[in-house]
């Protein structure tokens, strides 16, 4: 991709979002204080409500929006990053191609979303023209202050395409001017910045934190009250609010669970994954004091708020697509894999944690398929998409969406000292997809030593591994280690794998690969 030449952004805007221009209420005076809501979303994969409990859906954020706007024309959608992927739908193919996150967008377009920031997982495809198209197809405003599009010899901001030519930069910032129906005015600033763990040999991040500086300090000359809009872990929002006080509100992703906090006067919010629940922030400046207050609640998306027909209608088309794709695919979303005796807790914060019955089932579907007799299996947590508690009947859509990147598995011959390293990898990455799922390892009771097939690990020992294709690209966090091809008598480009079996991926009946069908025969008893 050519460098191009971009012109300055505009920084003084009027915020219309999808909506036509509101005519401000006859009468009244400017009295100084303005108000205005944030509809705020983060970590969002699925389109539709959840299945198992009939919690989040787009097409009622949707009608929520709606609502918000007829009691304040001035409410401003937002979401916090992660939503290019992964969902099931965004696995399939249409019209010869994979969807990737375009039901998202098409989806985000029809509700009026207004800003996002870029998450970690708008960079999971390798090709960067995927993102590049759902770039070029969004309607609102990607904000990535210390994210820059890498070429061999340049560097610049990410950019849209417009459909009659020319592009549209994603800005670090902006600043919008908002009326309210007394004429009150204000200037408000936002900037947007992301973790840096989404690495793609084109995509060079800056310090989040250095990065935060430098826009805040340009947007406090014009803008009266900045705002910030962050896919960072919550620890680093904490910190960005203590080093920029004067930020009244932080509107959060990453974690998929909802949480809130105040440091000092600034609110750090987040709202759970899929859409399960928003938050509503109002803030209210006072031009006259120079003062800016927060007020928020966390609103649940339920069976309680009706759909909005028009966001709907995109919804049930992709839920089609979806559908047909799935049977193209040789998988029958309706059709039953097994009764689960007791509920089936796939939600990251257990997954990404602590060993679950999740993880058990899937490595043992893993061993279950192996060719090589391997002494145990490993699958990294952040696989388990599906952030759910299924219950009751399993079908094969549930199959799919708990683990909706497929995917091959492959037996390796590694050393004692690299698997020793994967696994104490694996622990450190606890709360991350990078924590591991094991079979038939563990920690001793004193937790100093991992146990194989209840002995010992030894360093020297070479053991049989089953385990997902994907670590092997060593792009799993903290375990570049593990990078490995082979050639074509599975000898190993890394010097601590000694063999690495694969499947042929034109044997339909080699159930390694696809992680999921492996699932699916073990749950069936095949």
């Amino acid at each position: 991709m050519k460098a191009i030449k971009l012109l300055p952004l505009l920084l003084a805007i009027t915020f219309l979002g999808c909506d036509p221009p509101r005519k401000a209420a006859s009468g009244g005076s400017d009295d100084g204080v303005i108000e205005v809501q944030f509809l705020q979303m983060n970590d969002v994969y699925e389109i539709s409500p959840a299945p198992s409990d009939n919690t989040g859906g787009l097409a009622r954020v949707a009608a929520l929006r709606k609502q918000l706007l007829a009691k304040n024309p001035n409410t401003i959608t937002v979401l916090a990053g992660d939503f290019i992927s992964p969902s099931v739908i965004g696995t399939l193919k249409y019209e010869g191609k994979r969807i990737r996150g375009r039901q998202m967008v098409d989806v985000l377009n029809t509700l009026c979303l207004d800003w996002v920031v870029f998450g970690n997982h708008e960079f999971d495809y390798d090709d960067l023209a995927d993102l590049q198209a759902r770039l070029d197809e969004s309607t609102f405003t990607w904000f990535a202050a210390n994210a820059r599009l890498k070429g061999q010899t340049w560097t610049q901001q990410f950019f849209k395409n417009k459909p009659g030519g020319g592009t549209d930069i994603c800005p670090d910032n902006q600043v919008i001017t908002i009326k309210d129906a007394d004429g009150t005015t204000l200037n408000l600033g936002v900037f947007g910045v992301l973790i840096n763990s989404g690495r793609k040999p084109w995509v060079e991040y800056s310090d989040w934190a250095d990065a935060a500086r430098k826009n805040f300090a340009e947007l406090k000359t014009k803008a009266d009250v900045v705002v910030a809009l962050t896919h960072l872990e919550v620890a680093n929002d904490k910190k960005l609010a203590a080093m920029l006080p004067e930020i009244p509100l932080i509107m959060g992703g990453h974690e998929h669970e909802n949480q809130i906090y105040t440091i000092g006067k600034t609110t750090v919010a987040k709202a759970d994954a899929n859409a399960k629940t928003v938050y509503v922030h109002t803030l209210r400046y006072n031009k006259k004091t120079k003062t800016a207050t927060v007020r928020s609640e966390l609103r649940r998306i339920n069976g309680t708020v009706p759909d909005d027909p028009e966001t709907a209608a995109v919804i049930a088309k992709w839920e089609k697509i979806k559908n047909d794709a799935l049977v193209s695919s040789g998988f029958d979303a309706n059709k039953i894999v097994a009764k689960l005796s007791e509920p089936l807790d796939c939600r990251e914060a257990v997954v990404r944690q602590t060993p679950c019955k999740a993880g058990e089932m899937i490595t043992s579907a893993m061993l279950s398929v192996a060719k090589t007799n391997p002494a145990a299996a490993i699958v990294n947590s952040g696989s388990i998409r599906v952030d759910d508690v299924l219950s009751g009947s399993l079908a094969e859509i549930d199959i799919v969406r708990m683990l909706p990147f497929g995917g091959g598995i492959v037996e390796v011959e590694m050393r004692g000292s690299l698997l020793r390293k994967t696994l104490d990898a694996g622990l450190n990455n606890k709360g991350n997809g990078g924590y591991l799922q094991t079979r038939n390892i563990r920690h001793d009771a004193a937790g100093n030593n991992w146990l194989v097939a209840e002995k010992p690990l030894d360093d020297a020992k070479i053991y049989r591994i089953i385990l997902p294709e994907f670590l092997l690209t060593g792009n799993e966090q903290n375990m570049a280690f593990l990078k490995a091809s082979s050639d074509a008598d599975g000898k190993s480009s890394n010097p601590d794998i000694v063999s690495i079996q694969k499947p042929d991926p034109k044997d339909k009946n080699d159930l390694r690969n696809d992680i999921r069908r492996a699932l699916i025969a073990y749950l069936r008893g095949g």
